[in-house]
């Protein structure tokens, strides 16, 4: 063929002459006259190879129906945590009767010390003389009594200890020895204290022991090294409080050398309360301890404040004395839920709470 080529070899320019067009057209249907040299066609095949991976690792976003992209899957991070439930809300805990354990109260005791008389022989008494052992109080008759005087309700044998009830010898009814003169019933001119005997010492102490005369029950009584000093020391408790919803005792810790006492300090509870969101359940936490306590059972709705102190009561556990105390969530010494069982404990000095060593519901 005679006719000249077009000046573009790969394209087909129809907008030009139809002279052009025609020997373009013409010429792309007889084929090639001859083979395309070996480079060329190596070079063609490098790009249509490298044009296809440029297509394929472009991402087109499908289109929905509705006109819109369509939605993926997102994986979360291990590390990106959802949004955490509300946290729990402190309790506030009123101390209710705590303040006052330990205060056997001159308020309610004063005008019943000993006369002069009476402490002549209080303070003179010959320990040889006095009856060791303790009675029952229940069942304790006249002749239990030295000298109208004296009624032993505690004893402990190894470290020698006796507390004796201290009653009002002109109180007593004139009935025979094997008859009780009946001790209980709250009658304050009776009583008058107590008397702490260790070996051959004895020692007076104006403590109040109306409550132990109410229920007609003897006092507990510890002596043991409670203080880690290699001499012993006597615990006694007392019954000073009673009631609808109140039951309180205190406890005196007596130094056996000295012959005086001191009260544990019982202004710090070891014990946080916090309420779970809705107030529907409350968690206590002492130390290593935790318990759940259902707030559905109360009577009344929860006020956010737990009271304790109403209802106290120390008990010997494992040759220790550990202070039980009920936890009121209604602040109406009526509705206790839970208790929490506290150690006594020497630290720093003095006697305290230390960590809950159990708790658990009341109901």
């Amino acid at each position: 063929m005679n006719e000249k080529m077009p000046r573009t070899p790969f394209s087909t320019p129809l907008s030009g002459s139809v002279k052009e067009t025609e020997i373009r057209i013409r010429n792309i249907m007889s084929g090639p006259k001859k083979r395309p040299p070996l480079p060329f066609l190596i070079l063609m095949f490098s790009i249509c190879i490298f044009c296809g991976n440029i297509v394929s690792c472009q991402m087109a976003e499908a289109e929905t129906p509705d006109g819109g992209a369509s939605s993926a899957s997102v994986s979360v991070s291990p590390d990106i945590s959802l949004p955490e439930d509300p946290s729990w809300t402190p309790v506030e805990l009123d101390a209710g009767l705590m303040k006052y354990v330990g205060q056997t109260g001159d308020w309610f005791y004063e005008e019943y010390f000993p006369t002069e008389q009476e402490m002549v022989l209080l303070e003179n008494l010959p320990a040889e003389e006095l009856p060791w052992e303790a009675v029952e109080v229940y069942y304790a008759m006249r002749r239990d009594y030295w000298r109208d005087t004296l009624l032993p309700v505690a004893y402990d044998e190894g470290e020698d200890v006796t507390v004796y009830f201290v009653v009002n010898p002109d109180s007593m009814p004139n009935v025979e020895p094997l008859v009780s003169p009946i001790l209980w019933g709250g009658d304050l001119e009776q009583q008058r204290g107590i008397v702490l005997r260790h070996g051959e010492r004895t020692a007076y102490f104006h403590l109040y022991w109306g409550g132990n005369g109410h229920f007609a029950s003897n006092p507990t009584l510890l002596a043991d090294d409670l203080d880690g000093d290699g001499q012993p020391e006597a615990a006694l408790v007392l019954t000073d409080g009673w009631g609808t919803g109140v039951h309180t005792e205190s406890l005196y810790i007596f130094d056996l050398d000295t012959m005086t006492y001191t009260v544990p300090d019982f202004s710090d509870i070891p014990l946080e309360i916090t309420a779970s969101p809705g107030e529907t359940t409350a968690r206590m936490s002492s130390g290593e301890r935790e318990w759940e306590v259902d707030l559905g059972k109360l009577y009344e709705p929860f006020k956010g404040v737990a009271q304790v102190g109403d209802q106290v009561r120390f008990k010997q556990e494992d040759d220790r004395l550990v202070c039980d105390l009920a936890l009121d969530f209604s602040c109406r010494t009526l509705e206790y839920l839970a208790s929490a069982h506290f150690p006594v404990v020497y630290e720093n000095g003095g006697y305290k709470l230390g960590p809950a060593t159990w708790m658990g519901d009341i109901l």
